[in-house]
């Protein structure tokens, strides 16, 4: 309770408060009174995040690390340069990661893992995958070319020596070990007798390969340890980690395979035009060789003379030059028709041909790689990627370079061979002075040895070649084969600690909204910060609903309530000799009929006359509470001029209080309250009368207290505890600055306690008997003022 100390003070009275301060010892006291819901919310949170990862399924993190060796770390100089950041790092690491990414890789694991596959146990709550060692069954397919199968859905009962299938309303029993088709697939089941049989059975389904390869390609993950560096990390995530430690097991697997096999293209295409070669000359060398021994048989011929001998020896060496220059044309013709031949941009040329010229041998080299990295780009680009078409531009260019250049060292072969021959000639007309049949052997036998020196060069390059295929291994190592990296979902810790911040803060936000959205007043501080009008008193709430609460004997918590506002109304009211007491309030129901029968009997003790007169002429209330019939009151006065002693009644429940009814319902109040006979009877009732309290209108609704206001000494405010608005408070500071009513003051009513440890009205304000009330001495609210206000 407050009052101005000076007069001044009323003239800086504001209407509400211009901004609102938080009150931690509000809130600590809110906050105690929810802590019941606070501690019910933090076990219901918490039953709520148990249930939830009981049933939710745990994801594992599965990984393995791979080394993708740089083809360019042979280069010091190079990696000088890219750790100076003067070149940028290469693309090759990042190009095998998208190959290991690519669709093409990941599908072929789904086949030869029969990922397509699932078997699922159903429960009350949730499902669970089966998978490996987990899975009552091993589930097997029987690969067959061309095999195509559409997704199904079966449920699967098992039993000791058998199990069926059951689809479309149709059972199927088969034994384990039985090979059958299911939707375009043959398989076959096995028992696994480590895994207890579930008799509810389970649920079968064959998926889409395409989805499922799909699926899995982006839960795959593949990225470097570190930015320099060449280890890349292959990562799933995965409810059933033995899957997952198998997925990636096999596309590393895979991936190395897939690399080996890119290496060994060359060298394939290689040795088979090889052999192809090889096949051709040991054809001809055995048709020579059958031929010689067919003539020689015939001939009866056994050997040859000397002369015969030396011609050989030296037309061999000019033979064999021409040979070598035949064999060299041969195979340019042989490689200028397989590349004429070769029409895509995806084959290979034989680069150990048995060719000697370096030129070509390089632009070979460099054509080959071109198609590799093509091979490689292809994989995650499509043909109208702009680096596809500079690679197919790029093969296109060294194909032509090919072919020119093999033209151009055929036209030099050929030119050597000219002059071999010329040689040749001389020496075969010195074997035509031997005899005839002696110099068709020596014949056979020149070319014999040239067939044997080309079928022996051919065989060694070809066994260079098998022997290059089998020492090929990947520019990978693997650094770290798949393992499992623990639990990552869900995350108890953090759902638990969520959980239980949200346990606590979804009562205390409910707090704050609901006392955001409270627009009653419920505490003295919010009154003491919306107006700077001075509080009178304050009153406890009623519980047994009497409306006479004061008397001589009452000693009620109550009833010394209103005898500590008799004693705030004196020094109020200063030295007025009579002391007219107006009781208003903003809206009916706040208890101002209330107010006024009990101040007035708190007024009348020690012989104190008191008149109470029932003003409110629109819905009176004082005759009702104090059960005194309505008759002859304030409107018969002003309207038949009956004299005073006729409309004063007396009041069997309170000593000296008088009581002038409203009389009947007037259909103008407002005119009746401005009539001059109402200032005849105040004036009356101040000489005859100690107290006046007058019961009048509330003044939120009509303006019949206003006319009536400046002529009492002072008016009290009724507010309700938890039932009056927020706003009443800038009404009322409006009313105070502008004294519409004379020394208003505020009188709280209703007061009612908060149970336990909550935060009660005016912070926990007592109200018994005697002490802990919280008011300071009357004589501190005394402001020395005249009693005008």
């Amino acid at each position: 309770m407050s009052y101005p100390v000076a007069d001044n003070e009323m003239n800086e009275a504001v209407a509400v408060s211009g901004g609102t301060t938080f009150d931690i010892k509000k809130f600590i006291f809110k906050l105690l009174r929810f802590l019941p819901w606070i501690i019910l919310s933090l076990l219901l949170s918490y039953f709520i995040v148990t249930i939830y990862l009981r049933y939710t399924p745990q994801v594992h993190k599965i990984s393995a690390h791979v080394l993708i060796k740089d083809n360019e770390e042979s280069s010091p100089d190079y990696n000088v340069l890219r750790e100076l950041g003067v070149m940028p790092g290469s693309k090759e690491v990042q190009n095998q990661i998208d190959i290991i990414e690519s669709y093409a890789l990941i599908s072929g694991i789904v086949d030869s893992l029969d990922l397509q596959l699932k078997l699922i146990s159903v429960g009350r709550i949730g499902s669970t995958s089966l998978y490996g060692s987990k899975s009552p069954v091993y589930i097997h397919t029987v690969k067959t070319a061309g095999t195509k199968s559409s997704p199904a859905s079966c449920n699967l009962i098992l039993y000791d020596n058998r199990f069926s299938l059951s689809q479309n309303n149709k059972t199927n029993y088969y034994h384990y070990g039985d090979t059958f088709l299911l939707s375009g697939l043959k398989l076959y089941f096995l028992r696994n007798p480590l895994v207890k049989i579930d008799p509810k059975g389970y649920t079968f389904l064959i998926q889409d390969t395409a989805s499922v390869a799909s699926a899995m390609r982006s839960s795959v993950d593949v990225e470097k340890l570190h930015e320099m560096g060449g280890i890349v990390e292959i990562s799933m995530l995965d409810e059933v980690p033995e899957r997952a430690i198998n997925i990636i097991n096999k596309l590393v697997e895979a991936y190395n395979t897939a690399g080996v096999t890119d290496k060994n293209v060359v060298g394939n295409k290689t040795s088979n035009f090889l052999k192809e070669r090889v096949d051709t000359v040991a054809k001809e060398l055995d048709n020579l060789e059958i031929q010689a021994e067919t003539f020689k048989r015939t001939n009866k011929i056994s050997d040859i003379t000397a002369a015969g001998n030396q011609y050989i020896a030296q037309s061999t060496v000019y033979d064999n030059q021409r040979v070598a220059q035949l064999g060299e044309i041969k195979l340019l013709e042989s490689l200028q028709e397989y590349i004429n031949n070769a029409g895509g941009f995806a084959d290979i040329i034989p680069s150990d041909n048995g060719l000697k010229e370096q030129t070509l041998q390089t632009l070979i080299t460099q054509y080959n790689s071109a198609v590799l990295n093509y091979q490689d780009q292809s994989k995650i680009s499509t043909e109208k990627d702009p680096v596809v078409a500079r690679l197919k531009n790029d093969i296109t260019q060294l194909k032509t370079n090919i072919l020119k250049n093999i033209e151009s060292i055929r036209n030099g072969y050929q030119t050597n061979l000219n002059q071999v021959e010329s040689q040749y000639d001389n020496f075969e007309g010195l074997l035509s002075s031997l005899p005839e049949k002696e110099r068709e052997l020596l014949k056979l036998k020149r070319q014999i040895s040239v067939k044997e020196q080309l079928y022996l060069y051919l065989l060694q390059k070809k066994e260079e070649t098998e022997l290059s295929l089998v020492s090929n291994i990947n520019n990978t190592r693997v650094v770290d084969s798949a393992f499992d990296q623990g639990i990552v979902l869900p995350k108890a810790s953090q759902i638990k600690t969520l959980a239980l911040l949200l346990g606590i803060l979804i009562p205390v936000a409910l707090m704050l909204l609901l006392d955001f959205f409270n627009n009653k007043i419920t505490d003295k501080k919010e009154i003491e910060e919306g107006t700077s009008v001075p509080i009178a008193g304050e009153l406890s709430y009623n519980k047994k609903m009497k409306k006479v609460i004061v008397n001589a004997r009452s000693r009620s918590v109550v009833a010394e309530q209103f005898r500590l506002i008799r004693t705030n109304l004196q020094y109020i009211a200063g030295d007025a000799k009579s002391k007219t007491i107006l009781v208003t309030s903003f809206m009916s129901g706040e208890g101002k009929s209330f107010v006024s029968i009990n101040l007035a009997g708190s007024l009348s003790v020690g012989e104190a006359k008191v008149l109470l007169i029932e003003m409110d002429l629109r819905k009176p209330k004082l005759s009702d509470y104090l059960e005194i019939k309505n008759e002859y009151g304030l409107t018969d006065y002003i309207v038949k001029d009956i004299p005073f002693a006729q409309i004063i009644k007396k009041i069997n429940a309170l000593q000296n209080v008088d009581l002038i009814t409203s009389g009947p319902i007037p259909p103008n109040p407002t005119e009746l309250m401005m009539h001059p006979r109402m200032g005849k009877l105040l004036a009356y009732a101040k000489e005859n009368y100690d107290y006046v309290v007058i019961d009048s209108s509330p003044v939120g609704l009509v303006a019949d207290t206003f006319t009536i206001g400046r002529s009492v000494d002072l008016t009290l405010f009724i507010l309700r505890h938890k039932y009056s608005y927020k706003t009443t408070l800038k009404y009322i500071s409006d009313l105070y600055v502008q004294k519409k009513l004379n020394r208003l003051n505020i009188i709280v009513n209703g007061i009612k306690e908060s149970r336990g440890l909550g935060y009660a009205y005016g912070y926990g304000y007592g109200y018994s008997y005697g002490y802990g009330y919280g008011y300071r001495s009357s004589a501190d609210y005394y402001s020395g003022d005249d009693g005008k206000n």
